[in-house]
């Protein structure tokens, strides 16, 4: 992410945080130390809609912070939320982000979990779904089929078997479909993963190229096809513990799955991103994974305060 992107990516969020009404006295201070920081913080909090009067506007006040911010922080959101124009993104159309045609405010029958939430359901049919941290998922049974419209986020579903119905899991990039199995789904800004723990899947991308992903695969697809089918790594299912395990992964996709469990901005500068690491750390306690991180890469973390974190480069002495 380019410099300028990210400032935007974090006014998006500080702003998706003051509009809910539940900030708090210190998350509030928070962002002011953050829009006083850099010249650049202020003039893009201007650009998106008139400055902090956008606050004002009743169309926004009162929305859900948990669903603004996990769908900010899923990747998706927020690359289509940067490429769209600042010169003209005034309070209507900012409006209009926040409303339903981006799937930012709760669809009817929406299953949904907040920050560092995980969250275990029973559908209709029997089976068990557990979702991730900041992740939404849509039930749509009837008398045909089973389907999960996943819109941001990461599943795990445990199917409960029913021949005369077929289990589907839908993303923007495709559907997997199961008859009695075990799998996770997880949603990211340009493919989807699917991790098969029993079983197997047919995956059908947008574009109708078909794969069938048995047990102990890991399968990685977009719209226009299949990227890769490989043996898992059997650390996947990690974050039902509550744990974040990492087997040689760029820091960009550790400080990724964080964002999603503590509030408020978590900065990573380009520099740093593409380091890579293994390990284990804790999700639910992010500021301890952060001090682990810290100690074994080359990284400095800055706490302007608690709502407000940047990594960086570690200085040469």
């Amino acid at each position: 992410m380019r410099a300028d992107e990210a400032v935007i990516d974090e006014a998006a969020q500080w702003l998706a945080l003051l509009q809910s009404g539940e900030v708090s006295l210190a998350e509030r201070a928070a962002f002011e130390a953050w829009r006083v920081a850099d010249p650049r913080h202020q003039q893009i909090i201007e650009q998106m809609g008139g400055g902090l009067n956008l606050l004002r506007n009743p169309t926004l006040r009162g929305l859900p912070r948990n669903s603004l911010l996990h769908s900010l922080n899923a990747p998706s959101s927020r690359r289509r939320f940067i490429s769209g124009s600042l010169s003209v993104l005034g309070i209507a159309l900012l409006a209009g982000l926040l409303g339903r045609r981006f799937g930012w405010l709760p669809e009817a029958g929406e299953l949904a979990t907040g920050t560092g939430e995980r969250r275990d359901f029973v559908l209709a049919d029997g089976s068990a779904l557990t979702l991730n941290a900041r992740s939404r998922v849509v039930p749509f049974f009837d008398s045909d089929q089973r389907l999960l419209a996943l819109r941001s986020g990461e599943l795990l579903v445990d199917v409960a078997k029913d021949p005369s119905r077929p289990f589907v899991v839908e993303t923007e990039h495709g559907r997997m479909r199961a008859l009695g199995t075990r799998f996770l789904v997880q949603q990211g800004a340009q493919a989807t993963r699917l991790v098969m723990l029993h079983s197997q899947v047919e995956v059908v991308t947008a574009s109708g190229a078909r794969q069938v992903v048995t047990a102990g695969q890991s399968a990685l697809f977009n719209g226009a096809g299949m990227l890769s089918v490989e043996r898992s790594k059997g650390h996947e299912s990690a974050w039902l513990q509550g744990r974040l395990e990492v087997r040689d992964r760029p820091l960009s996709e550790v400080i990724d799955s964080l964002r999603t469990y503590r509030r408020g901005v978590l900065h990573l500068s380009p520099e740093v991103a593409g380091l890579r690491l293994s390990g284990l750390y804790p999700l639910d306690d992010s500021d301890r994974t952060l001090q682990l991180l810290e100690r074994s890469l080359p990284i400095r973390v800055i706490w302007h305060n608690p709502y407000w974190v940047s990594v960086e480069p570690r200085p040469v002495l």
